[in-house]
Formats: structure tokens, sequence, C-alpha cells
């Protein structure tokens, strides 16, 4: 018996190979084989299993996928109460059939399987679907509970969505569906794809997946109609942020959600979790192991496509600091949704990382106090709305005095975000406040400062710290400050400074004197690119000073300067200016090389005004002076320079070279009125000279023309009019003075000739008229000539 088994066991297994290998044979070979003579059969079944018109290029057999057919490039037209755009277009469409009806001679589909599709599923006015008409045609009851294969395979399609007529935004891609009749009428789906846009490039935003259980007749309208499971794999945030709105808004992090949606399909239950990780603005780094789990539910109403979600605590009874609702309506066509937060007693330490990850600006070592509650709203179509407080409100930085508030109120409308006044701690009896507003959309940040009777080095180093120091202050110190300051700043530019401040018994260190300003009292109005002092007053080396001071960036001389003095002297003047005036350091000092031009004298250019009601130099009093300066670099214009002294006037113009080791003066002077001898004089000189002090006397040269009237050279010497041309130097250390082309008038005669000074302070002149020479010899002394007495004219 053994063996008779063992002998037929070789032949069986020899026949089974063969029809196996035929079967494989017979399966490569059927799509080779064309089918188009049973493609009006063919069509015929496929429209009659579709209820739609159905066209195709060509048919093919097909084996492995079960006993049927492959049918290339077809088009599924649509059902005319629908609309007139196809159905479908399908690159291939495998096509099985019932074994049981090609039997019996028969065509009869079992199953449809859509390769590469791009499908319409349309809404009709009244409500109904057409794809549900569909599948309900194509899911009449099985013999089996569940077949094991599906009715309808949809593999890499393409989902668009029409409302009547009108295509939506949205669709899907990638998108691979089975659907698996039951014979008690329901409907086992598997799924996955990717939702995407017509007017965003990309091939989708965010992966879905999961299975469902449709009934398609659930026993009462309360019944459950759709039972569930969908899966969000981890997706980049800003990928759903752009699916909802259009565009990136900016947040990226990584999101992923479970979900189990159950309930008749106007009133879906959802159940889920959500995980949030490395949650940050787009342009900043990841803050790497940081995670937030939330638990949510909520109600999905897909007749209306709208839907609502809240977040619920983890535990029954546990207490949470944020609660989140969403609500969503025409999700499918033109989404409006808003997130609403509910905050309870959140510690306001928490919210600083997540505000840096969002792109608001902190300094170091900023640390935060207190507790925050309220309501939060953000609305796609009406941007954030709400408010909050923060009870015992505390912010603080290193070696700071902290900022204060008992209760601090934040109110976000629109696209800002207002924080009320908060007190900061100041040492003394002043007081400071800051209020601001934020706006998320553009990064911008406005903070208003008011302080009363504050110091104003703690204000410097505290706003500093926290904001950044405003230009308009750099250059004080001391002193008492009150009134507003204004900080602005947006995304990466420049932080900008505006406000109206009154400054009391400041020090104030200007660039390029050597000694400071005191007892400084002015109101300061200040912009970005402008800074007004209409009217201040200081003391300088114990001189007390008015004056104004106007800057405008824009302006062809941005610095305007006007100052009054009711006393100066020469030499204190070049002291106070002797950083502008003379040049700095070794190399200097050896006169090696070419003087360094400061930073601050390269950025001057100043249009000036300075009035001295008592100038002097020295012993001598100069009287009253008024000058028009335009200090542009290294270079100073004197445009206009007037000197009424009790000894006459004098009008000049000229310039100061400071590019050198020393100054170079160069001048134009009219003088007039001056007595000598008795008499008046006038000239019209050109001077020049380098150096300061003794330097610049010594090194001084002139030249011009005179008119001396009324002059007594020498108690026989007297002239009604005398003119000429002069040169003049100090470099011998005396007043070496050369007189030419003398025309003089005695009164008598004229007489011509020329003059020269001695270093013992004569003046000898040497005039001659009609061949009569005539010598005459006085001083440079202005004093005039006291004739002596005619006793000692006797004896001589």
């Amino acid at each position: 018996m053994t063996f008779s088994v063992k002998a037929m066991s070789g032949p069986i297994l020899r026949v089974a190979f063969a029809l196996m290998g035929l079967l494989v044979v017979v399966g490569l070979v059927a799509p080779f084989i064309d089918a188009t003579r049973y493609s009006d059969l063919i069509r015929r079944e496929l429209e009659s299993s579709l209820g739609r018109r159905v066209d195709f290029d060509s048919a093919a057999f097909s084996l492995f996928a079960g006993p049927g057919f492959s049918l290339e490039n077809v088009t599924i037209y649509e059902d005319p109460r629908y609309g007139l755009e196809p159905f479908a277009y399908v690159g291939t469409l495998e096509a099985r059939v019932r074994l049981d009806k090609l039997l019996l001679g028969k065509i009869q589909f079992a199953s449809l399987r859509l390769v590469d599709p791009s499908l319409n599923l349309v809404k009709r006015n009244d409500g109904t679907w057409n794809v549900v008409e569909l599948v309900d045609r194509l899911s009449v009851p099985r013999t089996m509970p569940l077949s094991l294969f599906p009715a309808v395979e949809v593999s890499d399609a393409r989902i668009d969505f029409k409302f009547g007529t009108r295509k939506t935004t949205f669709y899907m891609t990638q998108t691979d569906i089975s659907i698996y009749p039951e014979s008690s009428g329901k409907l086992y789906i598997q799924f996955s794809g990717s939702p995407a846009r017509t007017d965003r490039a990309g091939i989708g935003f965010g992966h879905l997946r999961g299975t469902a259980t449709w009934y398609l007749n659930p026993p009462t309208p309360s019944a459950n109609q759709l039972e569930a499971n969908v899966t969000l794999d981890p997706s980049d945030l800003s990928e759903l942020t752009t699916l909802f709105e259009g565009y990136d808004l900016g947040i990226h992090g990584t999101v992923s959600s479970q979900a189990r949606i159950a309930g008749p399909a106007n009133a879906l239950r959802l159940t889920g979790e959500l995980r949030l990780q490395d949650v940050h603005r787009w342009d900043l780094l990841t803050s790497q192991g940081e995670d937030w789990h939330i638990r949510y539910r909520g109600d999905i109403d897909v007749l209306a496509h709208s839907f609502d979600v809240e977040t619920r605590p983890w535990r029954a009874g546990e207490r949470t600091p944020v609660l989140l609702e969403v609500h969503t309506t025409d999700f499918l066509t033109q989404p409006e949704w808003t997130v609403l937060a509910h905050l309870i007693d959140i510690p306001a330490e928490n919210l600083l990382p997540l505000c840096k990850r969002m792109g608001l600006a902190a300094p170091d070592g900023l640390a935060l106090g207190g507790t925050l509650q309220g309501e939060v709203g953000y609305s796609n179509s009406a941007g954030f709305r709400g408010g909050a407080t923060i009870r015992n409100a505390v912010a603080t930085l290193p070696n700071l005095p902290p900022i204060r508030a008992p209760l601090a109120r934040i109110a976000i409308s629109g696209s800002s975000i207002h924080f009320d006044p908060a007190t900061i701690e100041t040492p003394d009896k002043g007081t400071l406040e800051a209020s601001g507003d934020y706006y998320p959309a553009t990064q911008r940040i406005v903070t208003t400062l008011t302080a009363v009777e504050v110091k104003l080095a703690p204000l410097r180093e505290t706003v500093s710290k926290w904001f950044g120091e405003p230009s308009a202050l750099l250059a004080f110190s001391d002193g008492t400050v009150t009134g507003e300051m204004i900080y602005n700043h947006q995304g990466s530019d420049p932080a900008s400074w505006s406000g109206q401040l009154q400054i009391k018994d400041g020090s104030l260190q200007p660039d390029g004197l050597a000694v400071p300003l005191r007892q400084f009292n002015s109101r300061v109005l200040f912009e970005d690119s402008t800074l007004d002092l209409p009217r201040f007053s200081a003391v300088v080396d114990g001189l007390a000073i008015r004056g104004e001071y106007h800057f405008n960036k824009h302006a062809k001389h941005p610095e305007r300067l006007r100052i009054e003095l009711p006393a100066l002297d020469l030499a204190r003047l070049q002291t106070a200016l002797d950083p502008a005036l003379r040049a700095q350091g070794i190399w200097a000092r050896l006169r090696f090389g070419r003087r360094e031009i400061p930073a601050w004298m390269k950025a001057l250019n100043l249009d000036g005004d300075v009035t001295v009601d008592r100038f002097t130099a020295g012993d001598a009093d100069a009287g009253s002076l008024h000058a028009r300066l335009l200090w542009d670099g290294a270079a100073v214009q004197v445009t206009s320079l007037q000197l009424n002294s009790p000894s006459g006037r004098v009008h000049a113009h000229g310039s100061i070279n400071l590019s050198g080791f020393a100054p170079l003066y160069r001048f134009t002077a009219l003088a007039s009125g001056f007595p000598w001898k008795g008499g008046l004089l006038g000239c019209d000189a050109r001077f020049e000279s380098k150096g300061l002090g003794a330097d610049a006397i010594q090194n001084l040269r002139a030249n011009g023309t005179f008119t001396a009237t009324d002059v007594d050279l020498s108690p026989t010497n007297t002239f009604q009019i005398a003119t000429g041309s002069f040169s003049v130097s100090f470099q011998q250390g005396w007043p070496n003075l050369q007189i030419s082309q003398i025309q003089a008038d005695d009164g008598d005669d004229d007489w011509e000739g020329q003059a020269a000074s001695q270093s013992d302070g004569r003046l000898i002149l040497d005039l001659q008229h009609a061949g009569h020479q005539r010598r005459v010899i006085g001083t440079l002394d202005p004093s005039p000539v006291v004739a002596p007495p005619l006793s000692k004219v006797a004896q001589q």
C-alpha cells in the first residue's frame, strides 16, 4: 500500500507543476492577447455597473490580478445630474470578472482597480455625492460576510472636489483607496493620501492614512454611519498652515495625530491625541527635546463642512493650564477657522521659551515671574483677539532693577498685542513706566517709556540693557529726566527711538570739547533722524552759556548749533577746543606722518552760530563777537565774523584747516575805526597763521592795504590822510611791519614813500615830495604823540 502511494505521488506532482507552469505562461502571455473584439461587451458591462458612459483606447486579457481585462486610457463620463466634466480619467483600469458568471459564458465584473486616475467627487445642491451613489452601485451584497478582494481599488490617484459646477482649491494627491463591501450592507475602507491645494506647488501637505467602516443603511438616523481611525503621520506644521491658509504663516515644527471618528454624517464624534515637536519661527533654530502631547475631542458635520474641536485633560478631574478650542466652517471650500486658548494660571516663566522660538526679541538673562490667565484667540479672517492678565508680574535682567506690576494687562486686537503700563523699579524717588505693542505679522515692537524725575545715569543703564541705548542720551550723564521715549524695532531692521524729554542739571560731554557742559538744562525732542534742543543752558569751565541745537540727518548740514556766551577769553576757547584743534598721540607730538582725523570729526557737518558779549585776548578787551561757520570734517569755513570792540570794528571771513598737526588759518578782514596816533586807522588785509597760542602769533603773516586819517606820527609830523600797502610778520619775535606805496597828505603837500618797523618798536617813514626828502620817526604804539614842553623844545 505504501509503495503504491509513493508511486502515484510522482506523476501527480509532475502534473501539478506542469499546470502551474502553464498557468504562469498563460498569465505572462495574456496581457499581449488583444481583446478588442470584446470591447463592446466590456464597455456595455462597465456602463451598466457604473451607470455612466465609458470609453477606452485598448483592451487586453489579465490573469494574475484575477481573470479579467486591462483597459488603457479610460474615460468614465459623469452622470448628467452631477455635471458635464467626466468623473474620471484613468491610465489603466483593471476589471476582474466573476468566475461563476464566466463559466456560464457571461461577463460580470467583480471588482475594478483604477491605476493613476484623476477623479472628480461632486456634491449637488441637494447634498448628494456622485461617489456615494457610484459606490452603492458597485457594492451589491456579497454571498460572503467579507470579500477577499475590494470591489473598488484606487491607486496613486488625484481626487478633486466639486460643489455644483465649482471646483474647490483643495484636492487629494497620491491617494490609495480600497473598498471592501460586506453582505451586511457596510463597507470596509482602507485609505491613504496627502491633502494639497491647486494654488500651491508641491506634492502635498502632510500625509493621512487610516481605515473606516461605512454603514450604507444604518438602522436609525442616529446610529453610526461612519467609524474611522485616522493617522496624521509626522508632518511639518508649516505644511498644514499652508494647506488651510494658502501660505506659510512662518511657524515651523512637527505635528502628528491619531484620531477616532464615529457617528452619523451630520454629527460625527471626534476623539484623539495630537503631538507637537520643536515649534519655532521659520528663521530660528529648532529647540530639541520639547514635545507637547494634547488630547482632544470634537464634532464634525460632513454635510455642513464644519467641525469643532477642544482639548481636554489627560485624566478626569485634572486641571490643565491651557485649554484650546478650534472652530472651522466650510473646510472644503473657503475655510474659516478660529483657535481659542483658555489660559489658567500659567507660570509666566513657561512662556518665555515659546516666545523666543516665535521670534520675540528678548535680552540675554531675561527672567519672568507671575501667573497668566485669560483668553486668546486667532482666526484666519480677523487675526488675534482676546486679553490676559499677569498677576504679580516681574521681569528681571542681571544687575538691573526689575520691572514689576501687581496686575499687568495684555490686550490682543487684530494684528497687535498691547501691554498696559508696568512700573520699573528705580533706586531713587523717580518713577519709570513701560508699556508697549507687539505686531506678530511684522515682528514689530513698540515700547513707550514714561519717566518722572528719574536719575539719568541709572535710566541709561536700565534702558540700554532692555532695549539698547537711545542715541539721544549717549552723550549725557548725571541729572534727572522727565518725559517719554518710544522704542520701535521691526524684524532685522535697526531699532529706532523717538520722544520728548526734559533734562535737568545734567552733564554733557560733546565730541571735540575738552571740558564738559555741566548744569545742563533743556528740552530734548528726538526721532529716528532728528534731534532738537530748542533752548538749553549750561556751564562750561565756569562760564554760563545758552543756545539751541538741531540735528537732521537728511539736511545739507545735518547739525545746526547756536551758542550765546556772556564772556569768553581766547586762551580758554583754545583750551576747550584742544581735542579738535590739536592732533593727539605720540606721532602727533613727534610730527611723524599725517594727522589721523578722529571719527567724530570725519562725521561732523555743522552749521554754527556763536555770539559772545565780551570777547577778550589776555588783557585786551576785543568787545562783542558774532561768528557764522560751517564745520565739515577737518575743514572749518568761517563765513562771517564780526568784532565790535570799543576801539573799532572788524568784518572777516576765512577758513581753518584741521587736517595737519596744527591748525592752519587763512582769513580776509576789513577793519575800520581803530584809534591810532590821535586819528583813525582802517585796513583791508589777508591773514595766515598756523598753530596755537604763542605759535599762532609767531607764525602770523598779514598783508593788505590801509587808510589812516588825522594821525600824529610825531609832534611835527601830522597827516590828514595816509594810505598804502603793508605786510607784517612776527617770525623774529617782534612786529616786523613793512609799508609801501605810501600816499600821505599833511595839509600842504602830498608825500610818497615807504616805512618799516624796528625791533625796538620804532616806525621809520621815508617820504619825498618834489625832490625833498622827509624822515618821520614814530612808534607802533597806538597812543597819540604828546608834544614836549616848550622849554625843552627851546633847549633842543
